[in-house]
């Protein structure tokens, strides 16, 4: 997939694996389209890499996302990846005060509803590409097997990994669909949480060798060990990611 220069749409792109991801793909020489929320944030982007192109979008608003995939794929209609990268986790459990109705639609809808509804606003483009199109998610090792915490974030991902399942089946021969599988990294998400994180460097460095390999499903750092350990000891991986 990255073996030849690509114009790549990508999500969440100002901060944590997105920036460094920026930074990566931008260095090698691909063309980056950068969909964030924050102006500000994409402004310090295009002053660091003048040729990247940036657009506004929030990600949680469904006329925001139509909006800017019809803008996007108008002035970009050789984009043939798409990156959903873009997430957000919220840590007040059910029986806090801090659980509202309005935190659960937005982070349901930013790390679900939005990847969907973007992949199916990109596949036109991305099925008439002459190189063929490719759908990248982001997803996370607690899509199998969630902690106590993040109840809401944990349900979004293992909702993301059925959905990229299922679009790889719809898709196949046509747009390939890739799942990067994360452990706990280090980003301004999960600042000032306990637990081993890798570096965004690191995570970023084994996506790339995944999407180099063209593998379907890229396990991260300590999360590689999820199919060995579900097979083998599932209970025992239960209680590693339920404490996690």
């Amino acid at each position: 997939m990255l073996s030849r220069p690509r114009k790549i749409l990508l999500t969440g792109g100002s901060s944590g694996i997105g920036r460094v991801l920026v930074d990566r793909l931008h260095a090698a020489g691909h063309d980056l389209v950068v969909l964030g929320r924050s102006e500000a944030a994409l402004s310090d982007l295009r002053r660091e890499a003048p040729t990247l192109a940036t657009y506004r979008c929030d990600l949680s608003n469904q006329q925001d996302v139509e909006d800017a995939a019809a803008a996007i794929w108008s002035d970009h209609p050789d984009i043939s990846v798409l990156i959903n990268n873009a997430g957000v986790q919220f840590t007040p459990r059910f029986t806090e005060a801090g659980f509202r109705y309005d935190s659960v639609r937005y982070e349901t809808t930013v790390n679900f509803l939005a990847p969907v509804w973007l992949s199916l606003l990109s596949l036109p483009g991305l099925l008439s590409h002459p190189d063929g199109g490719h759908v990248v998610n982001i997803s996370s090792g607690l899509a199998f097997y969630p902690k106590t915490g993040s109840a809401v974030y944990c349900a979004s991902k293992a909702a993301l990994h059925s959905f990229s399942q299922s679009l790889r089946y719809q898709l196949e021969g046509g747009v390939r669909v890739t799942e990067v599988v994360l452990p706990m990294v280090d980003t301004p998400m999960t600042r000032g949480r306990g637990g081993r994180k890798i570096s965004a460097d690191q995570a970023v460095d084994e996506i790339m060798r995944g999407l180099r390999r063209r593998r379907a499903e890229i396990y991260v750092g300590r999360a590689r060990l999820i199919p060995l350990l579900a097979r083998i000891a599932p209970g025992r991986l239960r209680d590693i990611l339920r404490r996690g």
